[in-house]
């Protein structure tokens, strides 16, 4: 993160004020954002639909 970028430090704000933190590594592969980013790599953005998303955060299976 570059805290001379005025975008990195609006993120950073953000961030704060709304309790959370800004991570810089990728998410755990079990966590519904690394499930995503997994599905992604291997179907390609254009698969993703938004049963996909309530799917990582239930637990559930990501299928194509």
């Amino acid at each position: 993160m570059d805290m001379n970028d005025p975008q990195d430090v609006g993120a950073a704000f953000g961030a704060i004020i709304l309790g959370g933190t800004l991570a810089t590594e990728p998410p755990p592969p079990d966590s519904p954002l690394g499930r995503v980013r997994a599905f992604i790599a291997e179907h390609g953005a254009q698969s993703l639909r938004r049963e996909h998303i309530e799917a990582a955060q239930q637990g559930r299976p990501l299928l194509p």
